[in-house]
């Protein structure tokens, strides 16, 4: 975040600031010096909204709450207060609030930007969605009975942790265009979605027709359910010869649907805060509400990239794939040339639980003919296009 973009930042939350760090003041007037009453004097003088900010932006870029009491002059209990001050004043600003969009010129100009980067030219990806886990230490039994689940539902037995499921949607920028967390890290993407109020605006007709064109569709893996807002790959098609043309869709499938995927990795990346568990000492609607000021400010810092030059080290790897016939940049196990390491566990896929009937799925499943997948796997047998080969 450059100088300039955090005080435009600033500018924006501060009335927010300021309605959040009245609302936070514990004392209170009790009337016995009537008008002439005066708040209590600050020893060291007032802290300023700006250096709230600034510190709560390091603690969530994973800075130590001890390096940063020392670097701004305050307490460790103001950085911790400066923090939820800046959380609730980011989730109260209207400017910030994250929902997917309902009218059609918008979910067209998301299906555009997925359009100019689709190879074959997909024209009606709407957005990406997938779950991440947000990474916590194992709750209290107290939390984990006001959250009316137990502290197992908490537990991902394939990473071995204890978290959220977070599902998000987002566009071909990394922008997030929707984001829910109401289930623990143990339910399956399929579980957690449904119980989304995404999942219940898209049952009721969200997405649109893009005129004469299909219906506009989010792309999503298989931990999903094919469905006619939502379309997934095809299964068990890979190195089967009579099913090359499935296999096809799969790949330029999942040349939109890793959009997603990059949307968490910079969420990870710029917030050092999630690749760290969430203290013990926070409750579940704490965690909560951190991730979604984390996901707001995520956009905010794309939305100021854009303005903004791309940075050489990006221009010169488009110009590498450009000109390697091979089209990818290459990535080392352990230091790269730039001694920069290559972060190993985010390139495994990962499985999905089946926490949900396969009986429901099976139910739920409409026509295959009826769906849009069956029409975006026409345009790529129309188009010719295959996967590529590895030379």
């Amino acid at each position: 975040m450059t100088h300039d973009s955090f005080w435009r930042l600033f500018y924006i939350l501060s009335p927010y600031i300021d309605e959040a760090t009245q609302k936070g003041n514990r004392f209170q007037s009790k009337g016995v010096r009537g008008d002439c009453y005066l708040p209590p004097p600050v020893p060291n003088g007032p802290i300023l909204a700006s250096s709230r900010l600034a510190c709560s932006i390091r603690y969530f870029a994973g800075g130590s709450p001890y390096d940063i009491m020392l670097a701004f002059g305050i307490s460790y209990r103001e950085v911790l207060n400066s923090v939820w001050t800046i959380v609730e004043a980011i989730n109260n600003c209207p400017q910030f609030a994250i929902s997917y969009p309902a009218s059609p010129e918008e979910q067209r100009k998301i299906a555009a930007e997925f359009q100019a980067v689709s190879i074959p030219g997909i024209s009606n990806c709407a957005g990406a969605i997938d779950g991440i886990i947000i990474w916590m230490l194992k709750p209290s039994e107290k939390e984990a009975a006001k959250a009316g689940v137990n502290q197992l539902k908490f537990l991902c037995g394939r990473k071995h942790k204890f978290g959220l499921n977070c599902q998000a949607v987002s566009d071909c920028r990394g922008r997030i265009l929707d984001i829910s967390i109401k289930f623990g890290a143990s339910s399956s993407d399929l579980l957690a979605f449904e119980a989304s109020e995404l999942h219940t605006r898209l049952e009721g007709g969200l997405m649109h027709q893009d005129g004469e064109n299909e219906r506009f569709v989010l792309f999503g893996d298989n931990a999903y359910i094919n469905t006619p807002y939502l379309a997934t790959p095809f299964t068990n098609v890979a190195g089967d010869p009579n099913r090359a043309a499935e296999d096809s869709y799969n790949f330029y499938h999942s040349q939109l649907r890793i959009r997603v995927e990059c949307a968490f990795g910079m969420l990870v990346q710029r917030w050092g805060i999630l690749r760290t568990p969430m203290p013990r000492n926070l409750s579940v609607m704490k965690v909560v509400a951190i991730v979604n000021s984390l996901a707001h400010l995520h956009n905010f810092c794309i939305g100021e990239v854009d303005t903004r030059k791309v940075p050489q080290v990006f221009v010169d790897d488009a110009r590498h794939i450009n000109r390697n016939r091979s089209g990818h940049v290459d990535l080392t196990f352990g230091d790269n040339e730039c001694n920069v390491p290559v972060p190993v566990d985010l390139m495994h896929g990962g499985e999905h639980f089946m926490d949900v009937p396969r009986g429901y799925i099976r139910a739920r499943q409409s026509p295959p003919d009826q769906l849009p997948r069956t029409n975006i796997f026409n345009l790529i047998v129309d188009g010719h296009w295959e996967r590529p080969t590895r030379l």
